[in-house]
């Protein structure tokens, strides 16, 4: 995995630094499927390093603690190598099937978190007070606030474009 500035590089930039046509930075995802169809361990481990971070960024906006976003995270490559190892093969792009099973495994959470409880944003506010990243996570609560204001489609248009930065193709396939 390429990595420029600690972000991670997107398939047309690999391209752009190594000089590789776009099909061949793409068959490179391909490869390491089948390969982890095979019971790759590697290949699935490499899978697994190139996309986790996406992946855990998209459940961190869309369950309110971070240890729950790591478990769903967690919970999505599980059941995506689940899915691997009971087909035959895969069809399509890899990206927009992980987001796919994200979105459904964030959804699951918070129907479970309705059915067990009230949601973090019906608890009381605690008092402000400054430490050591507080600012930053105000204001990711800020944004948080403001995203959901929206109606619910709408808010995942918004976070698998901008925040996911998604081409409107594979937010098609993810919705």
């Amino acid at each position: 995995v390429l990595l420029r500035f600690g972000q991670q590089l997107k398939l047309r930039e690999i391209a752009q630094v190594t000089g590789l046509p776009m099909r061949t930075v793409q068959s490179r995802t391909e490869t390491l499927l089948r390969r982890a169809q095979t019971g790759d361990a590697d290949a699935l481990d490499a899978l697994v390093r190139e996309y986790y971070p996406q992946i855990l960024n998209y459940c961190r906006w869309h369950v309110p603690d971070a240890q729950q976003a790591q478990d769903a995270a967690q919970e999505t490559f599980y059941k995506a190598v689940r899915w691997l190892d009971g087909c035959g093969g895969f069809a399509g792009q890899f990206r927009p099937f992980l987001y796919k099973i994200a979105k459904n495994v964030c959804a699951d959470w918070h129907r479970a978190s309705a059915r067990d409880g009230p949601a973090l944003e019906s608890l009381p506010e605690e008092p402000g007070y400054q430490e050591a990243g507080f600012a930053a996570a105000e204001d990711a609560l800020s944004l948080r606030a403001l995203t959901a204001r929206l109606d619910p489609e709408t808010r995942e248009l918004v976070l698998l474009r901008f925040g996911q930065q998604l081409k409107l193709r594979e937010i098609a396939q993810v919705t």
